[in-house]
C-alpha cells in the first residue's frame, strides 16, 4: 500500500498575527505556547503518518516558503513560533519526520535564502582548492535535485533555531531555491516544488522595468537570471523593510490598509497631504499638488494591493494563469532540461506551489512538456481580508514513494464562519491509489479532524474581527485642514 513519503507545507506565516497558526496574546503573538491550531495540524498529520505500513522510514518534510513572517515581524517572534512547531513535530524520542528538512524560500522569508547564499559563498572563498584563483560571482540558485546534491546548503538561521534543543543537534534544514525537484526511482516522474511568487509579475518587477526601458532586449529565460534581477527587490520589500524599527511598524499599518479600499485611499490621501505640506509652493499650488500626488499614490498602492491572493472569485486569475504558464514553459523547463541526468527529462511532472493562499488541484498543458502537468496549490494560513474569502484556505500536499500526489484540504474560510470539512483531492481523472487510501483515512466527523476544523474556524473568525477593528481605525480620516496651511 502507498505510504506518505513527503509532506509539503507552505505559507504558514508563523509569527504573523494574521496567521491562524500563531497564538495570540494580549500584546501580540504569544511565542512561548503553541497555538491550538498548530498542535491540531501536527496531530492530523501524525494520524495519517502513524498508519504508514513502513514505520522504519519517516516522511521528509518540505517547507515551501513563507514559513516565517519576516515582512512584518522582528526575527525573534517568528523564530520562536517556528520553534514551537519543531517541538511538536520533532519531540524527543518520537519524531514525525526525517531529520533533514528541505526549505524552499518564499518572498516573506526570502532573507533566509540570502543569509544562506552568502554563507555558501564565504565557504567557497575559504575553500583551499580556490586559493589564488579568480573568484566566481555568487550563486543565485541551487541545484534543483537537492536530495542528491553533493554540496548542499544549510539554512543557517533555521538550523540555529532547530538546534537550540541539544536533542536536535543531528537535524538540519537544507535550503533549495527556487525549485526543488524530487525524482521517482526510475526518473520518469518528477515532483517540482516552488513557493510560487514568480508566478506574479509583481515579484519580477525589476525585470519588467528593464524590459520597458530597453524594449529590444531578450527577456531572461533562466531562473538564475529571474532571481539575479529581482532578488534585491524581493528581499527589501517582503523580507527586510518590515523589520526596520519604527519604519517597519509603520509599514505594517500600511500593509493593513491595502486590505480595505477605503483605508487604502485614506493612506494615499495622508501621504499626499504630508508630502505637499513639506513643499514651499504657494497655497493654491500646494493644494493642486496634493490632489495630483494623491492620484499618483493611489495608482501605485492599488498595483501593490492587487496581489493574486486578494482576488476572491477564482482559484487563479487570468493574469496569474499567464504567469504560471510563463514560469513553467520558461525558467522551470530550462532548469529541468539543464539538470536532468543523462539529458533525459522526466516524462511526467507534478508542480507544487503556494503563495496565492487559495488551494486548488488541476492540470495544465504547458508547451515543452510531453504530457499534462498536475498542479497542486497549498493555499495559506492567514486571514487578510475583512470579509469571508471562501476560496482561501490551506492544504498539505502529500506524496508517496512513486510520487503519486494528494491534496489534504485542511480548511477553507466559510461565508458563515462555521467549520469546513477536511477532505482529500487529486489532480486529473485517472486512478490514484495513494489519494484513495488517504481519503479512506480522513473522517471529517471524527477526531482529530472535527476538532481541528472547529479550532481553525474559531481562529479565522477571531483574526477577521481583529482585522475589521484595525481597518475601522485606519479608515477614519484625520482632522481635515487645507494642504496649504
Amino acid at each position: 500500500m502507498p505510504d506518505i513519503r513527503y509532506v509539503c507545507l507552505s505559507d504558514l506565516h508563523l509569527g504573523a498575527e494574521s496567521s491562524v497558526l500563531s497564538r495570540l496574546g494580549e500584546d501580540g503573538v504569544d511565542v512561548r505556547t503553541a497555538a491550538p491550531t498548530l498542535s491540531g495540524l501536527v496531530d492530523c498529520l501524525g494520524e495519517l503518518i502513524s498508519r504508514n505500513e513502513d514505520q522504519t522510514t519517516r516522511p521528509t518534510l518540505v517547507l515551501c516558503g513563507d514559513i516565517l513572517e519576516l515582512a512584518l515581524s522582528i526575527e525573534n517572534v517568528p523564530a520562536m513560533v517556528f520553534e514551537r512547531f519543531v517541538d511538536l513535530a520533532f519531540p524527543d524520542g518520537g519524531r514525525l519526520f526525517d531529520d533533514t528538512i528541505y526549505f524552499v524560500p518564499g518572498n516573506h522569508d526570502h532573507h533566509l535564502w540570502e543569509g544562506s547564499r552568502e554563507r555558501q559563498y564565504a565557504d567557497y572563498i575559504l575553500d583551499p582548492k580556490e586559493a589564488g584563483k579568480d573568484l566566481k560571482p555568487p550563486w543565485h540558485t541551487t541545484r534543483m535535485l537537492a536530495l542528491t546534491d553533493p554540496d548542499p546548503i544549510d539554512t543557517v538561521f533555521l538550523n540555529a533555531v532547530v538546534r537550540r534543543n541539544p536533542g536536535r543537534a543531528d537535524m538540519c534544514v537544507r535550503a533549495v531555491y527556487p525549485n526543488l525537484a524530487i525524482p521517482s526511482a526510475d526518473g520518469r516522474r518528477w515532483a517540482v516544488i516552488h513557493h510560487g511568487h514568480f508566478v506574479e509579475s509583481l515579484y519580477r518587477a525589476m525585470s519588467v522595468v528593464r524590459d520597458l526601458v530597453f524594449p529590444g532586449r531578450t527577456p531572461p529565460a533562466q531562473v538564475w537570471d529571474w532571481e539575479a534581477e529581482n532578488f534585491a527587490w524581493i528581499d527589501f520589500l517582503w523580507s527586510a523593510l518590515g523589520r526596520s524599527g519604527e519604519v517597519g511598524e509603520s509599514l505594517g499599518v500600511g500593509y493593513d490598509s491595502l486590505k480595505s479600499a477605503k483605508a487604502m485611499n485614506q493612506l494615499a490621501a495622508n501621504l499626499a497631504s504630508g508630502l505637499a505640506a513639506k513643499r514651499r509652493s504657494p497655497g493654491p499650488a500646494r493644494w493642486v499638488e496634493a490632489r495630483v500626488l494623491r492620484l499618483v499614490l493611489q495608482s501605485l498602492v492599488e498595483r501593490v494591493a492587487a496581489q493574486e491572493r486578494r482576488d476572491p472569485t477564482v482559484a487563479l486569475s487570468p493574469r496569474a494563469e499567464k504567469g504560471l504558464a510563463l514560469y513553467l514553459e520558461g525558467p522551470l523547463r530550462s532548469q529541468i532540461l539543464g539538470e536532468a541526468p543523462d539529458n533525459c527529462p522526466p516524462e511526467e511532472v507534478t508542480f507544487v506551489f503556494g503563495h496565492t493562499h487559495k488551494p486548488f488541484v488541476t492540470q495544465r498543458t504547458p508547451s515543452g512538456y510531453g504530457r499534462r502537468v498536475d498542479v497542486y496549490n497549498t493555499g495559506g494560513w492567514v486571514v487578510d481580508t475583512p470579509r469571508p474569502a471562501p476560496m482561501q484556505g490551506a492544504a498539505a500536499i502529500l506524496l508517496d514513494e512513486d510520487l503519486n500526489a494528494a491534496s489534504l484540504r485542511l480548511f477553507n474560510q466559510s461565508g458563515d464562519g462555521r467549520p469546513t470539512r477536511a477532505h482529500v483531492q487529486h489532480a486529473g481523472v485517472s486512478d490514484n491509489p495513494f489519494s484513495a487510501r488517504l481519503a479512506g483515512m480522513v473522517d471529517p466527523d471524527a477526531q482529530p479532524w472535527s476538532g481541528f476544523s472547529s479550532t481553525v474556524a474559531e481562529a479565522v473568525n477571531e483574526r477577521r474581527q481583529r482585522l475589521c477593528d484595525s481597518l475601522s481605525d485606519l479608515e477614519r480620516p484625520p482632522a481635515e485642514k487645507p494642504a496649504w496651511t
